[in-house]
């Protein structure tokens, strides 16, 4: 127990990254005796304090899913023809594709940015950023508004890269970079349980619940401001907890004086002094996390050549393919979902129509999809990768994909009701068990590519963009012929294309090796 307590207490002041100088010790530290473990990871309050900003943006991006074809609906006069779904399914993927295209034009600026400035400043700018852009999405009142606010977030946004670049810096040692990278998608499922439930509860409250809300005036006008407001508050939360626990992971940058760090260490003392009242105020010195970089010789930065070898552009290739066919499914079945049946029932092989399921059903679907992902995260991920090794995890995942995507245009030939939502946990099962031994193994295999740590921040940020671009070009691509689809009487066509872009992951994801990284 005691033992326990120590390495509890030497967690804040063990340092981020490895010492500059090379003195070496045969001695090993209590954790490397340990099993690898969640208890065991190093720097666990730097990792809890990373997890904390990166929770509120998936559950920001996901809470819309629950009522965006509702959202879109409003923007048309009632007095007009109403929008064909055909219509909408298409505002929709330019709507989710405006977000990913706009983080893909910054990604790269905002990861050499972080090796230039910090990775810190950051995030809390990108953080802010999303706050007041989700705001003014909530509030806007025609297409073109809303499209400019999810631009602009995209825009102000580059923290999925620069959240994974402070990952790599903060867990190094290979053996725990099974369970330190699964915190990161285990947000996004965390993210995807909470948002779109509260997406679908809140979204247009004076209609849902005219009881309590039926005379509040901005919430009649205003219909799906609720939701995004309680995302910007979950946003404001993460940016004060980073700002006051989060430490800086760029070695030439952790040295530099930090006001919120100060404050935060002023409150936790603070509240630590409350709760032992006799204990007489310690005064603590801050210790490094780093070791102050020499300015004797400054490393020249390598050439394009040098960053991009051969193995890293194969696995940032492998990098761009999963989010291209996961991001265009994510965005596509909750058009599908929401779409109205078909009449008369369509027959195989015209599968025409969709499920129609009202927003507060399209947000437990969407929210049975985070159980899913944060089950197999927590109870299979660690275990399997640890058994078969991350490439064999990782080579197999991709080959369930393809499976989820041939079912999932099925669905609409089963009866509403029991059989329905059985189908749509079963293609929901699939796609999230692939996407929970993909996407970490995605990661850590490019984290693993880079061995030169002065780098790392451009090629995560390189990542970050290629990734976003896959993001911005599959829904709307998808959307696009979605609605094609539903003009011409048959969707399963725009599935099965995607399981065809999903068996090139496949093929790509046997060539990618994995590298030596710059960690223990």
């Amino acid at each position: 127990m005691a033992r326990a307590q120590d390495n509890l207490d030497n967690d804040e002041t063990r340092p981020l990254l490895a010492p500059s100088d090379t003195t070496t010790t045969s001695k090993q530290s209590p954790d490397d005796e340990l099993p690898t473990s969640w208890l065991t990871l190093p720097n666990r309050s730097q990792l809890i304090v990373l997890a904390f900003c990166r929770f509120a943006e998936p559950l920001t991006q996901t809470s819309l899913l629950s009522y965006l074809y509702y959202f879109l609906k409003s923007f048309h006069d009632a007095s007009s023809t109403p929008p064909t779904p055909a219509t909408i399914a298409r505002q929709a993927g330019i709507i989710a594709s405006s977000f990913a295209a706009s983080q893909c034009i910054t990604g790269m600026l905002w990861g050499r940015l972080s090796d230039r400035i910090g990775r810190k400043p950051c995030i809390l700018l990108g953080l802010i950023g999303t706050c007041l852009s989700v705001l003014g999405f909530g509030f806007s009142q025609n297409f073109t508004q809303a499209l400019c606010f999810r631009i602009a977030g995209g825009c102000l946004n580059g923290n999925v890269g620069v959240l994974r670049t402070m990952m790599s810096e903060t867990v190094r040692e290979k053996r725990h970079q099974s369970r330190a990278f699964l915190i990161m998608p285990m947000c996004f499922n965390i993210g995807v349980i909470i948002g779109p439930a509260l997406g679908g509860l809140l979204a247009d409250p004076a209609e849902s619940y005219p009881k309590l809300f039926g005379g509040v005036h901005w919430m009649q006008k205003w219909p799906y401001a609720l939701p995004n407001i309680v995302s910007a508050v979950f946003l404001a939360t993460s940016w004060t907890i980073g700002l006051l626990f989060l430490r800086e992971t760029l070695e030439s940058k952790a040295h530099r004086r930090d006001p919120g760090r100060e404050l935060g260490d002023a409150l936790r003392r603070f509240f630590r002094s409350r709760k032992t009242p006799g204990t007489p105020p310690q005064t603590t010195t801050t210790t490094p996390l780093l070791p102050k970089p020499s300015t004797a010789t400054k490393k020249p930065r390598p050439s394009f050549r040098a960053i991009f070898t051969p193995n890293i552009l194969l696995t940032l290739l492998s990098f761009t393919i999963i989010p291209l066919h996961n991001a265009t499914f994510m965005h596509l079945y909750i058009i599908y979902l929401s779409t109205p049946r078909a009449s008369p029932p369509p027959t195989f092989p015209h599968l025409r129509g969709g499920l129609g399921l009202p927003s507060h059903k399209v947000g437990l679907a969407l929210s049975t999809l985070g159980f899913i992902g944060i089950t197999f995260q927590l109870l299979l991920y660690p275990r399997l990768q640890a058994r078969y090794g991350l490439m064999r995890s990782y080579q197999a995942a991709t080959a369930v994909f393809p499976l989820a995507y041939v079912a999932a245009p099925l669905l609409v030939l089963l009866p509403p009701g029991a059989a329905a939502w059985a189908g749509i946990g079963g293609v929901l099962g699939l796609q999230v068990l692939a996407r929970t031994f993909a996407l970490p193994g995605n990661v850590i295999l490019l984290t693993n590519a880079v061995e030169n740590a002065d780098v790392l921040g451009t090629v995560h940020g390189v990542g970050s963009s290629m990734a976003s671009a896959a993001r911005a070009v599959g829904p709307v691509t998808g959307a696009w012929a979605f609605a094609k689809g539903l003009e011409k009487g048959n969707v399963g066509w725009v599935y099965w294309g995607m399981a065809v872009v999903a068996s090139v992951g496949v093929v790509v994801g046997r060539r990618v090796k994995e590298g030596k990284g710059i960690g223990i």
